[in-house]
């Protein structure tokens, strides 16, 4: 299938150099600052902080005379005001047609576009999660990040649409990475539900497989999620996540929403305890003007380390608090 997939990439690539005229340009992006309140009771994640993510997105679009319609996208990112944070996060090609997209570059994995979560419908997701924990804090465990990659799309037939991405390291016994992913979308009383699935497996000095699946429905002013993933590392975990999402849209420019989400580990077990994390996560989001918003998002968290042994050869600490976040986001 690798091989398959490299090979449609470089015809695909080659019929689509013939001439076309000049091709539309946009830049886009978004720029946001965040004051984050935390009370926790680990100390090390205790207390106030600033900080600034800010996104600009350059890409073209354009149709060649084949009839493939070819777009480019550079997307950088600068985060807390640090001038040695600026950088690349997606490098794309993309190559569409009646048979589907072919998508050449640094962007996120299949199981990344298939992939849903309870906190889809969160805004600002606020995370209390001890950096030094092995389990995530969504239910959906995504593998590979923005990486070189080639990926194909089908065409959406009938509502139905999948994927397949490749990331390859280059070198024999190094991680690489493959994922699927698919959806279906139908409309149903008035509204439409999307059923979503992605799996992906990691090879390499330590292998991991990641599944994830999950349903929308939208009705009206109303959108539920939700959604169950797993993931597994070979000899160390056998992590499992569930969560639920509802957001509202209120009229007037303003939005509620809110999430629930409980990952655990049941390999990492002290006694009867095994490791897990517990949030609940409340936002208002108010659309001040036509590219400006104003949000604030509540996290209520709990992790209980189940004696899981982190990096450092030390149990992850235990912890629970509550975060709060005032976010305000220009974009453009």
């Amino acid at each position: 299938m690798r091989k398959l997939l490299l090979t449609s990439s470089a015809l695909v690539a080659a019929a689509s150099i013939s001439s076309y005229a000049v091709a539309d340009v946009s830049v886009s992006g978004e720029f946001e600052w965040t004051y984050t309140q935390q009370a926790a009771d680990l100390t090390a994640n205790d207390g106030d902080s600033f900080a600034t993510d800010n996104e600009i997105v350059i890409s073209f679009t354009n149709k060649t005379e084949t009839g493939l319609t070819v777009t480019g996208k550079l997307e950088m990112d600068a985060d807390d005001g640090d001038e040695s944070a600026v950088s690349v996060d997606e490098s794309v090609l993309s190559i569409s047609g009646g048979f589907g997209t072919f998508r050449l570059g640094l962007e996120d994995p299949v199981d990344e576009t298939f992939g849903i979560d309870e906190q889809d419908l969160i805004d600002e997701e606020g995370s209390g999660l001890v950096t030094s924990a092995s389990l995530g804090s969504t239910s959906n465990f995504t593998l590979g990040g923005d990486a070189n990659k080639i990926a194909y799309l089908t065409p959406v037939m009938g509502g139905f649409q999948a994927g397949y991405s490749v990331a390859d390291s280059g070198a024999d016994g190094t991680t690489d990475t493959n994922a699927i992913g698919a959806s279906y979308t139908m409309p149903i009383g008035g509204g439409s539900m999307t059923v979503k699935y992605n799996q992906a497996t990691k090879d390499g000095t330590t292998d991991t497989d990641t599944t994830n699946m999950g349903v929308q429905l939208s009705m009206g002013a109303m959108t539920l999620i939700a959604s169950s993933g797993t993931k597994e590392i070979a000899g160390d975990d056998d992590i499992e996540g569930n969560g639920f999402g509802i957001k509202y849209d209120m009229g007037g420019g303003m939005t509620i929403a809110a999430a629930t989400v409980e990952v655990t580990d049941e390999t990492d077990i002290s006694g009867t305890e095994e490791e897990k994390y517990q949030a609940n996560i409340g936002e208002v989001v108010y659309t001040v003007a036509p590219g400006l918003k104003a949000k604030v998002t509540y996290t209520d968290y709990e992790f209980k380390n189940g004696g899981d042994v982190g990096a450092s050869g030390a149990a992850n600490a235990d912890d629970s608090g509550q975060i709060t976040t005032l976010t305000i986001s220009a974009s453009f």
